[in-house]
This record gives C-alpha cells, structure tokens and sequence, in this order.
C-alpha cells in the first residue's frame, strides 16, 4: 500500500511540475456596410447641373430664323453644357426631353411663333478597357427619349463627361417669318439615373 500510495504521489508531483500547454484565443470583428444606387454631379456631389442659354436675336433681317442657332447654342452655353456626372451603378440610364422654343404671341398663316432643335447629349462611357462616346438625341417635337442605357459605367477621369449639343433649329415651315415677342424659350432637360 505504502508502495502503491507513493507511487501516486509522485505522478501528481509530476503532473504539477509540468506547465500547461499554451492555448490561442482568436478574435473576429466582422465589418458591413452598403453603397446605395445613386449619381451625383461632381465636384460637390450636388444632383443637378443648370445653365442659361441667351441666344439673342432669333431672327435674320427678314424675319426668319437665324441660321447660325446651333454655333450661338455652344458658343453662348461654353462650359456651361458640360458636367461631370458619376454613378455608383454600373449600368446608368440616361432620359433627355427637348421642348421647343415657343413664344405666347399668336402666329398666323405664313408665321411661326416656334422654333424646333434637336438636343444632343454626349456622354463618355467606360466599358472594361474601353471608352467611347455616344450621342443620345430628342427632337423637340418627338416624345422625350425615355431611358436608355448608356451602355457602361461613366467615365471617372477627373474630366466632364457629359456634353449638350442643339442642333437642326427650325420653323414649322422654312418659308415663315417669326413673330415678334420677347418671350421665347425652350429647354432641355437631361436624367442621368442609376439604372438596374
């Protein structure tokens, strides 16, 4: 007994003479978040862009229309008609509504008192290694171009990526004389919308 009770007693000794083997303890701190659909005009991250147009006389010396609109259009507009336009979505669309240049003096036979264009809006486009740059156009008189996809991400260069145009500037019928007034306007109207 004697033997077998020391024999115990140092298997304890020695169980306690050996430390304990090291355990890891491993710590996780998981991190989420979200990036909402949306584009923005930039710098500022503002959601719209707006200029003046002041074409002036829209008349010739004869009375019809000034043949020059659409050089006065960019020349007046400068850098106002571009912006740069991101979108977080890789699939933007884009919506663009012309509304003729009316007037609300009353016109008769031989007589205008609208002027039809048609917008124009270039928008650099990125596509994998690819950049290109498609036109998306209404008429004034046609129903607004509903959205379209611009077929790739806008470009992020640091540079404007959208551009406005008008061009085609035109009475009902070439032969009318526009009727005198100050009030004439038009306007276009540009969506660039996140897409699916």
């Amino acid at each position: 007994m004697k033997k077998l009770l020391g024999l115990s007693v140092a298997a304890s000794l020695l169980t306690m003479a050996n430390p304990a083997f090291a355990q890891d303890v491993t710590g996780t701190v998981n991190i989420t978040g979200t990036v909402a659909p949306k584009c923005i005009v930039v710098p500022g991250a503002a959601n719209s862009f707006e200029t003046n147009v002041a074409l002036g006389e829209l008349a010739e010396a004869d009375g019809r229309l000034a043949t020059d609109l659409a050089t006065r259009f960019t020349t007046v507009g400068g850098t106002g008609l571009q912006a740069r336009v991101v979108c977080t979505t890789a699939a933007p669309t884009i919506t663009v509504d012309a509304t003729e240049i009316t007037s609300a003096a009353a016109a008769t036979v031989g007589y205008a008192n609208r002027i039809n264009f048609t917008a124009r809006v270039a928008v650099t486009v990125v596509n994998g290694n690819t950049t290109t740059t498609p036109t998306f156009t209404n008429n004034s008189i046609a129903a607004p171009l509903a959205a379209t996809p611009i077929g790739g991400r806008l470009a992020n260069n640091g540079l404007n990526n959208i551009a406005i145009s008008a061009t085609d500037f035109a009475t009902p019928n070439p032969t009318d004389l526009l009727v005198a007034a100050n009030d004439y306007s038009g306007r276009i109207v540009v969506v660039i919308a996140p897409g699916a």
